[in-house]
């Protein structure tokens, strides 16, 4: 398996949370009708952007925790760049573009680089070599020695750059998000560079997010990727979010001091993996449960403390057991992802 050992997301989900959770308690801002004859102009009431710095306990991406083996360390530090404008009502279309750049607390060296074990260069020789385990048994022990102790790969994992524009439109209990995203560095980059030998740290992505709200305090939705550049496939990501105020009234938005945000979700794949790279299986990926609570210090500063609870789907625990890098270590310690993790960050976010 090259580098599928660990997957991201998407970057954006280092940044998202916080940002999400702000515009649960965000003003309404109601800049009057729209005339679509003329281009608006950028204004106060229409334009409004975001700075977050964010630490994250573990490396997490779209309910998969990188294992301390792979990543070799623990910790991530994000920062991100959100921009939105409104184009009219309260209900109508708005752009979001968001700039994200992750950095790896530890290694940038997947496993460490471990040495090939005397049983991974057998299992290889038998791969390249047809027929060989009807060799002489002196050739066939040149052969091993030629490998064994070895590095089986060196996969350098690079830090993440992330640019997600969307378009979202709004209509009473049901909104859409279109989007795009380009990933460099990062697991997905690792992923397109030695998974799918590339030879660029490079992923694009289109999506679409469909949801419905059938009550302020709760959202139901499913994003839908479509991998172009760098690797092909499909992701799928339902979730159901449920927001209260914690401090303050609902009925008084504007005055909100904290709230508490859950989110039940799950990520599946579908013509994503192939099984002659050692990769993940199609199918589920990962499950989890996430509590967040922003605490509106003044308008414009917003802590987040955040805490994930997360379960490793079956595509995922699938790598675990035929994982390229186990296999050639003979180490069934050298696993890509942690079958159960809890996840902690926290956030500042300035708004202006």
């Amino acid at each position: 398996m090259k580098a599928i050992h660990i997957i991201l997301t998407l970057t954006l989900a280092l940044a998202a949370a916080p940002l999400s959770a702000l515009s649960v308690a965000a003003p309404v801002i109601d800049s009057g009708k729209l005339d679509f004859q003329e281009l608006p102009t950028l204004s106060k009431k229409r334009f409004d952007c975001s700075l977050t710095g964010m630490y994250r306990s573990f490396y997490w991406g779209r309910g998969l925790v990188a294992s301390q083996e792979a990543e070799q360390g623990e910790g991530v530090e994000t920062i991100a760049f959100k921009g939105t404008y409104d184009f009219g009502d309260k209900g109508g279309w708005t752009f979001n573009e968001t700039v994200a750049y992750s950095i790896f607390s530890a290694g940038h060296c997947l496993y460490g680089n471990p040495p090939m074990s005397r049983r991974g260069a057998i299992v290889v020789l038998r791969e390249r070599i047809p027929g060989f385990d009807q060799l002489p048994k002196e050739v066939q022990e040149m052969y091993i020695s030629s490998l064994e102790g070895k590095s089986i790969k060196q996969c350098n994992m690079e830090n993440e750059f992330a640019v997600v524009s969307t378009f979202k439109y709004t209509h009473e209990l049901f909104n859409v998000t279109f989007g795009h995203d380009f990933i460099h560095g990062g697991i997905l980059g690792v992923m397109a560079k030695h998974y799918r030998d590339q030879g660029a740290s490079v992923v694009h992505e289109v999506f679409i997010t469909p949801e419905f709200t059938p009550y302020k305090w709760m959202s139901i939705g499913c994003t839908t990727r479509f991998s172009f550049v760098g690797i092909r496939g499909w992701w799928f990501e339902p979730y159901v979010n449920f927001r209260a105020p914690l401090i303050g009234s609902a009925d008084d938005i504007e005055n909100i001091k904290m709230l508490a945000v859950v989110q039940f979700g799950m990520s599946a794949t579908a013509d994503y993996f192939r099984s002659h790279y050692f990769a993940c299986e199609n199918g589920s990926q990962g499950y989890w449960i996430k509590l967040s609570t922003p605490y509106f210090i003044t308008r414009n500063w917003i802590l987040t403390p955040s805490l994930t609870i997360n379960w490793a789907g079956r595509g995922a625990m699938k790598a675990n057991t035929k994982s390229e890098f186990r296999v050639y270590a003979d180490n069934v310690s050298t696993v890509p992802f942690r079958p159960f993790a809890l996840v902690s960050d926290i956030s500042l976010t300035y708004r202006f």
